[in-house]
């Protein structure tokens, strides 16, 4: 009861503070307007470009189409690779797949409620692909309706892979299977996080083999929350005798990842850093709840955020959330701000409910695929193949595996942005 208390009133000054503080750099932007007013006009005028640029607020309105036919087009624009019967797209942040964007709150499973939109700042999507995929596929000019056969979370940008063909959709799982059973992350992953990844080298791969499993966060066993499973731990979860077949290791139904992650830059001043992750598994909040016990979490996460603690200036790892009443859930969003007042002022938000979610998901991996992809596009005599193009985004090894890839022209203007603001920009 103390320690809530104290941080109650901790995080009351700190949100008089914070709305002090822009104040305070308001006024001290103008007086330094006005301090120049005698200089030439070209300085005035770049100054005041300055000014008004840092002070725009990079997240506002990210969905800036209009009507089905705009956002058809916009697809379109954003398509990276299109052979073998399958076009790839890199999808804005916030397009729903199947349907628009719901906001309603999920309090029996607070895991899916990591990241809220909020209509406000964001913005509210009108439509789906799903709403636009038969305009996409007439402006493609394809004889045949279009099938998604992968996609990421809406909360994600990055790649959703489309193809004319119902039956591309087995032979990606089965090459994705592959992939899981080699233990080659086939999912690629930029991620910008609060907090610097301790004992690590910039630029050098890591990899891991761990879990993800799920425990009981209130006392009616109604509710549960993803955890980290550690490579040790992983170890001993053995099988038990005479279990239940849903229920059959020690710790209880894992899902094992192989995660490989790098660091492609970081600001020690901000305490940020993008990282460039690959895994083999997406579920249960997997690369949000990795990061989360690296003691980083990703800008914009407001659910596993609550995992990291600062305490002597040094990222901790927090214990999972334990709860005895799932009503009060709703009011863990506005105890406490994880983000620092210099990565607030940098991006010009109030907190990190006000940033969309920094996942970018950039490139796929299929082993083997184009080993049984080549014989049906000699069958089918379909050659719609732009050499120039695809030469950047595929590439072809003596495994036939077939690698796309996102370049930076590709990442969402919000995500490069977000990069200029923090200094990690390894891309301009």
């Amino acid at each position: 009861m103390f320690k809530r208390q104290v941080l109650f009133v901790l995080n009351q000054n700190l949100i008089r503070y914070s709305s002090l503080s822009q104040s305070t750099v308001t006024s001290s932007l103008n007086s330094a307007t006005n301090r120049y007013d005698n200089d030439d006009g070209h300085q005035h005028k770049s100054i005041n470009k300055r000014l008004s640029s840092s002070s725009k607020h990079l997240y506002r309105n990210l969905f800036d189409w209009n009507s089905q036919i705009d956002l058809a087009k916009l697809l379109a624009k954003n398509i990276v690779y299109n052979d073998y019967g399958l076009i790839a797209i890199s999808k804005p942040w916030g397009l729903g797949i199947h349907k628009p964007a719901d906001n309603v709150i999920d309090l029996k499973n607070p895991s899916n409620a990591e990241q809220i939109l909020n209509n406000q700042i964001f913005g509210q999507p009108k439509y789906s692909i799903a709403d636009v995929i038969d305009l996409f596929g007439q402006l493609m000019h394809l004889n045949h309706p279009l099938h998604i056969v992968k996609a990421p979370d809406r909360r994600w940008s990055g790649l959703v892979l489309f193809s004319e063909e119902k039956t591309m959709e087995n032979h990606i799982l089965k090459a994705i299977r592959r992939a899981k059973a080699q233990r080659t992350p086939p999912m690629r992953f930029y991620c910008v996080v609060n907090g610097l990844i301790p004992s690590v080298e910039i630029g050098r791969w890591y990899e891991e083999r761990c879990g993800i499993r799920l425990t009981e966060i209130d006392e009616l066993g109604q509710s549960k929350e993803p955890i980290y499973v550690s490579p040790n731990d992983m170890s001993h979860n053995i099988r038990k005798k005479g279990a239940h077949r849903d229920n059959k290791y020690q710790l209880g139904p894992v899902k094992s990842a192989s995660i490989k992650y790098r660091v492609l830059a970081q600001n020690p001043d901000l305490a940020v850093s993008l990282i460039d992750l690959h895994t083999t598994i997406t579920k249960w909040s997997a690369i949000q709840c990795f990061l989360a016990y690296k003691t980083s979490f990703i800008l914009g996460d407001t659910f596993f955020s609550y995992r990291v603690k600062h305490i002597f200036g040094q990222h901790i790892t927090m214990s999972t959330l334990k709860q005895k009443n799932l009503q009060n859930w709703r009011h863990i969003d506005q105890s406490f701000e994880p983000l620092s007042r210099k990565v607030c002022q940098k991006l010009g938000v109030r907190s990190n409910r006000e940033i969309p979610l920094m996942i970018h998901h950039y490139g796929l991996l299929f082993p083997k695929l184009l080993r049984t992809l080549r014989p049906l596009k000699r069958q089918s005599n379909h050659e719609s193949l732009n050499d120039q193009t695809n030469q950047n985004l595929i590439k072809l090894d003596d495994n036939d595996d077939l690698i796309i890839e996102t370049n930076f022209n590709h990442l969402p203007k919000h995500f490069y942005r977000t990069l200029d603001r923090l200094n990690l920009n390894i891309f301009s």
